[in-house]
């Protein structure tokens, strides 16, 4: 993600925090050992759109490397009817964000929703 140079390093608040405690509850089997990072992590970038994604350090440590593993993935409806995706993730081991998106591409600024609102992505339908 690109991020302002100007962003400050701040703490997860306390909606971000829940969320990302909710995925990683919720997620694949690898997602729950990511479990104690969340009380290390703090936002080290946000999305130039505005949307809610954010990019983690734990413990100052800002993820090295490339390659991206989904550790949960849900999506909603929300409001006007447009779907919307979040996931957490990790680089090369580390937990490493939280992204927030438009799947349909109609929505504009997307916020994160309750956790209650959430339903897990599909799995991909392979050829056959």
């Amino acid at each position: 993600m690109d991020t302002n140079d100007a962003f400050a390093e701040r703490a997860l608040t306390d909606k971000e925090r829940m969320t990302v405690l909710w995925l990683l509850q919720h997620g694949n089997a690898d997602a729950a050992t990511f479990i104690p990072d969340v009380d290390l992590a703090t936002v080290v970038g946000v999305c130039p759109c505005g949307c809610d994604t954010i990019d983690f350090a734990i413990s100052g440590i800002r993820p090295a490397g490339n390659g991206m593993n989904v550790l949960s993935d849900f999506y909603w409806i929300d409001d006007n009817g447009y779907t919307n995706g979040i996931f957490v993730f990790s680089v090369s081991g580390q937990l490493a964000g939280l992204e927030v998106y438009s799947c349909d591409g109609e929505c504009g600024t997307v916020r994160m929703p309750a956790p209650t609102r959430l339903m897990r992505m599909p799995e991909p339908q392979s050829g056959g």
